[in-house]
Order: structure tokens, then C-alpha cells, then sequence
């Protein structure tokens, strides 16, 4: 170059020394290897273009070519990609260095986004530059990447905010070996929150199915967090059945300001879906809205009661339908004159209302006892099953145990299997010599009730022998029966480590043996896996398997079913 005056800007009196060669790239093994070597090409050209002009234009005596230049930068980059800010952290000296070192830097945006992986805390990527003189020039080779974390505190609620679950229970994990005293509660809370928040993740799932266990996990571990979601399935999903097991739950969670909608739902279909008005009765009731429920049904009576017209009828079933969720003691004369009723349909709902009616008032018994002998066998089955719902909630009457005893031979299994519930929880004592008829019954309708017949009567072992029956049905109500006896009961279906998957969930919920959940924690079905892991828990405690359990949850994909299952295994083993 030479200006207009003929006059050489840069001294050429010297040879320039050779190129410097491309530094070496990061290494491999580094943490964030892969994203140094894509940030180092937007880095490259302007340190690059600097170094050489320095070597072709400044004799190697200035004090810019020095090879014992290096300036270090600290460069901040969001989760975006952009440049946050650059600051030297170690200068060399030579400020006009280092400030194209801070120019290159600055210049140098946006930079690649980062993986998740890379993020700190606060998802920011915090990189430290080298700019040198010498071959190490501006390579990633001597670069590096510092990820910063927020204690628990403040990083929990915040992976959770973000829905990032995963990082949440990595770190829960990560804290967990060796914790003691006050950090050991603190992690179980954390942990409590990271498994809500699994089943909170599930509710919004797109897959019923998914949708429904965390339902079921958000009802049986009482998840009050879970309520709006829960509240948005109940008023808002296509599904009725999935509407109907989202206001179970907000009864189980103890959600009390979701009455009002409830009120709503019931005034609204008044009926229509016999899943969901029940559903949502019982819940109002459950939720302290006896009252409300109470007027609901005597007002739907009374509005019906001419029976006249289609709209007569659907309020009068309504009726039914709601009180048979909860006892509304004002709906006896109603539904003891709609035993008279022409439509087996209505009578046999008139019986379950009148069941659930017994708890509070014995007046309902004469009701009951008069439907028990309807001609219409569906009829009595009902009347019947509703006194055994009855007996299980307390009720008891010696009269109609008496009456009941003779249906233990009727024509149909659906009224023997119904009388021999009924019979053996009214009156346990005296069921004994009243069963001896009906066990040699081959019904597998019948045999499924004599299954819980048996572990109540103390022949839990006749019970485990069903175990093996043809008919899932039996085979599934053996299994319950055991689970709800007493320790000997329990201990005979653990020992069946055979059993299909779904029998193998309820006996491994009742196992003492370690070697036996160890197995099951590797079976191929997801249900088996998950209850192992909710007994391991309930053996072990929480706390001492907060680690196991939450380093499942952060493997486990994002709103799986197996997501699910953990957390709401794990929640429910309080």
C-alpha cells in the first residue's frame, strides 16, 4: 500500500515470518466439545485476519507480533444464541490487543444455539476464549465451557416451571446419596414436587390413555396440584369416562371449589351419562354438598313425579342415578313407590338408591327387602348386590339376612353370586353354615364372589386355589380377596410369581420378599415394573429411595405412561 504523498505506511524492510498453521480443535472428552468447534469458525476469521496482518504488516519485533500475547475472554451466550456480553478475564498487557480481542468476540454473534445439555441454570452457555499470538491463535483446543447450577432451591422449582422434568430429577438424584437430617427433608419435598409435577404432565397428555393413569395417580396420591388440570378434563374432555374419572378425583384430592361445577355438571346433564352424573353426585357429596346434592335429587323427583312426559322421566332417572352415589334419606318414598314401577330398569335403580340411602336411615330395609324378591331376576341381583354395598359400608340387618339366606340357591348366578357378598358381610359369623350349599357352585360368576367369601370366613386357601382358574374374572377376584385379607391371606398370592401381569401387580403389592422385586423390576411389562418399584418404597421408605426413583423418573420420556406409573407409585407410598 502507498498513500497520494508516495510515502510507505508500514515499515517493508523486513520478511515476514511464515503462517501460522490452524490451531487444533477441542478435545473430544471436553464437556461441550461439539459446540467449541461449531462456535470457533464465527471467532476464526477476525482473529485470523488480525494475526496476519500484524505478521505482514509489523516487523516480528513489534510489540503486537510478541508470541507472548494472550488475552482471555469470557463470552456469554442465551439460550437463543446470542451473544449475552464479553468480558476480559485476563488481559496481556498490550491494550491495543487486547481490545481487538474484545472486538472479535463481540463481533462474533449470533453463535450456534446451544443443546439443552449445555445450558446453566439459567439458561445461558458461559464460554472462556484463549486469543494468542502464537499457534494457539483463537482455536477451541483451548477453549472451554463452565456450566453454572443453582442450588436445589432455586433450580427445582425452575426446571419444573420449565417443564424440563428431566433436569429436575437428574438433580434431585444427584443430591440424594448420603443426604442426612435437614437436607434429607428437603429432598424428599423436592422430590414430591418433581413426581406431581410427572402426573400433572401426564394429565395434559394428548394419549388418553396416559391421561387416565395419571388420573388415577393424581386421585390416589391426593395431588391437590393437580387440580385445575383435573378440573379441566371433568368440564371440558370428549370422553366421558375420562370426564368422570377426573371429578372422582377432585373428590379424592378434597378439591372443594370445584362444587360449584359440579352443581353445573349435574344440572346439565341431568342423566344423560349415567357415568358422569353419578361421578359427579358422589364427588358433590364427598366435597361437603350433601345438602345441595339432596335438593338436586328431591327437586328432580318432584318435577318427574307425574311421569308423563319423555322429560318427567329423564328427571326422575336422574334422580335415581344421583342417589344411588350418596345417601339422600328424603328420596326413600320416592324411590320405594318406583319399586312399583313396570320397567325393570327403574326398579332396579330405585334398589341402589335404597342402598346407599340404608347407611343413614334404617327405613330404607323395608325397600330393600321388598326388591329382593322382585320376579325379575336383573332386579334382584341389583337389590341384592346394593345390600352387599351396604354391608360394606356398615349397614346391618338381621331380618334381611334371613331373607337373603334362601337366594343363595337361586335360578340365577347373578342373585347367588350377589347373596353370597351380601350374606357373608352382613353377618360373617352365621355365613359359614349358609355357604355350605352354594361352594360347590360352578359358576364362574358365583365363584368370584365366593373368592372374598372365603378369606372373610377364613379358607383363604379355597380362595388361592381359584388362582388358577379358567376364567380371568375369578382368577382377578381371587387375587383381591387375598390382597384385602389378613398377612396369611397376602402371603399366598406373593408367593405366585407366575401369575399373569395383572394378578402379578396385586401380589407384588403385598410382597416382603427383596428377591422378588428385584426381578420384577426388570419384567417386560411396564405395570409389573411400576408396582415393584411402589413396594420397593413402601418397604424402604421414601427417602432412602428418592435416588432410584427419581433417576427413573429423568430416563423415563417426557409424559410417558412409565413416567406416570414412577411418580405415581412413588407418591402414593406415604
Amino acid at each position: 500500500m502507498i498513500t497520494s504523498s508516495g510515502a510507505v505506511p508500514y515499515p517493508s524492510d523486513f520478511t515476514p515470518p511464515p503462517s501460522l498453521e490452524p490451531p487444533a480443535a477441542a478435545d473430544p472428552k471436553a464437556f461441550g466439545a461439539r459446540y467449541l468447534d461449531q462456535t470457533y469458525p464465527r471467532l476464526r476469521d477476525g482473529w485470523t485476519a488480525f494475526l496476519e496482518d500484524c505478521r505482514l504488516r509489523l516487523p516480528p519485533g513489534h510489540a503486537l507480533n510478541s508470541t507472548t500475547l494472550v488475552a482471555i475472554a469470557g463470552i456469554t451466550v442465551d439460550a437463543q444464541g446470542q451473544l449475552v456480553e464479553v468480558t476480559l478475564l485476563q488481559r496481556s498487557g498490550n491494550d491495543d490487543f487486547d481490545d481487538v480481542a474484545r472486538a472479535v468476540a463481540s463481533d462474533a454473534g449470533p453463535f450456534p444455539p446451544p443443546e439443552r445439555a449445555f445450558l446453566s441454570d439459567d439458561d445461558r452457555v458461559y464460554l472462556t476464549w484463549l486469543f494468542a499470538r502464537d499457534a494457539r491463535q483463537a482455536g477451541a483446543a483451548t477453549a472451554t465451557m463452565k456450566r453454572i447450577e443453582w442450588s436445589l432451591e432455586q433450580a427445582v422449582p425452575k426446571f419444573i416451571a420449565d417443564g424440563n422434568l428431566a433436569e429436575a430429577a437428574r438433580r434431585v438424584a444427584g443430591a440424594a446419596p448420603g443426604a442426612t437430617g435437614a437436607l434429607r427433608a428437603q429432598l424428599t419435598g423436592y422430590a414430591e414436587r418433581v413426581m406431581a409435577a410427572a402426573v400433572r404432565e401426564g394429565l395434559a397428555s394428548p394419549d388418553p390413555a396416559v391421561q387416565r393413569l395419571a388420573i388415577d395417580a393424581a386421585a390416589a396420591a391426593r395431588i391437590g396440584a393437580a387440580a385445575r388440570e383435573l378440573r379441566s378434563i371433568a368440564d371440558g374432555a370428549l370422553d366421558v369416562g375420562q370426564r368422570a374419572a377426573a371429578i372422582t378425583a377432585l373428590a379424592e384430592i378434597g378439591d372443594v371449589d370445584t362444587v360449584p361445577m359440579l352443581v353445573t355438571i349435574l344440572e346439565r346433564d341431568q342423566g344423560a351419562n349415567t357415568a358422569l352424573t353419578g361421578a359427579a353426585s358422589s364427588a358433590l357429596a364427598r366435597l361437603g354438598g350433601r345438602d345441595r346434592l339432596d335438593n338436586i335429587v328431591v327437586g328432580w323427583f318432584t318435577a318427574g313425579r307425574a311421569g308423563k312426559t319423555p322429560a318427567d322421566r329423564a328427571r326422575v332417572w336422574a334422580a335415581l342415578i344421583a342417589a344411588a352415589q350418596a345417601p339422600v334419606p328424603r328420596a326413600i318414598p320416592d324411590a320405594t313407590r318406583l319399586l312399583g314401577s313396570g320397567e325393570p330398569v327403574v326398579r332396579a335403580a330405585a334398589c341402589r338408591a335404597l342402598g346407599a340411602a340404608v347407611v343413614a336411615d334404617a327405613a330404607a330395609w323395608k325397600g330393600l327387602r321388598k326388591g329382593i324378591a322382585d320376579a325379575d331376576a336383573s332386579v334382584r341381583a341389583t337389590c341384592v348386590g346394593a345390600i352387599a354395598d351396604a354391608a360394606a359400608a356398615g349397614a346391618r340387618n338381621r331380618a334381611t339376612f334371613w331373607q337373603l339366606a334362601p337366594l343363595l340357591k337361586d335360578r340365577d348366578e347373578r342373585v347367588r353370586a350377589a347373596a353370597v357378598l351380601a350374606v357373608v358381610r352382613l353377618e360373617p359369623a352365621r355365613a359359614t353354615t349358609e355357604l355350605g350349599g352354594v361352594s360347590r357352585d360352578r359358576s364362574a360368576v358365583v365363584l368370584a364372589s365366593l373368592a372374598e367369601a372365603w378369606v372373610r370366613t377364613g379358607a383363604a386357601a379355597r380362595a388361592a386355589a381359584l388362582l388358577d382358574h379358567e376364567a380371568p374374572g375369578v382368577r382377578l377376584a381371587a387375587a383381591t380377596a387375598l390382597v384385602a385379607g389378613d398377612d396369611a391371606s397376602r402371603a399366598l398370592l406373593a408367593a405366585r410369581v407366575e401369575l399373569e401381569p395383572q394378578l402379578r401387580v396385586l401380589g407384588i403389592g403385598v410382597t416382603t420378599d427383596r428377591s422378588a422385586l428385584e426381578a420384577a423390576s426388570t419384567h417386560p411389562d411396564a405395570g409389573v415394573r411400576a408396582a415393584a418399584s411402589a413396594r420397593s418404597v413402601a418397604l424402604r421408605g421414601r427417602s432412602d429411595t428418592i435416588a432410584d426413583v427419581a433417576t427413573q423418573i429423568a430416563g423415563a420420556p417426557a409424559a410417558s405412561a412409565e413416567r406416570v406409573r414412577i411418580a405415581g407409585a412413588w407418591l402414593r407410598a406415604r
